[in-house]
């Protein structure tokens, strides 16, 4: 990783640093999680019922830290990250016209 890097890092458990998503974060997404792709539908349920829109990204072992070498290549075979953002209230009004 360059240090010219501006994408500012984020730190998640132990220290292991994994940048945000420029592009997401630029269309107002935020990353929530790291985890097991099976738990995907039960957290977007979740982001859901709490007005939550969701997507996911897979994860590129060029985003870890140099803290995350070899172990960046297993967790990126194996993990997705998942981001939410607010819906728009204009977007999931309901009319009855």
């Amino acid at each position: 990783m360059s240090n010219e890097d501006t994408t500012e890092a984020i730190y998640c458990s132990s220290g292991v640093q994994i940048l945000e998503a420029p592009a997401l974060a630029a269309e107002g997404w935020d990353r929530r999680t790291v985890t097991d792709p099976g738990r995907i539908p039960e957290l977007e349920q979740l982001y859901a019922s709490l007005g939550y829109e969701t997507t996911t990204a897979v994860l590129d072992p060029a985003s870890f830290g140099e803290a995350c070498t070899s172990c960046a290549v297993g967790a990126c075979a194996l993990y997705v990250a998942l981001f939410t953002r607010k819906k728009d209230a204009d977007a999931s009004s309901w009319s009855a016209t």
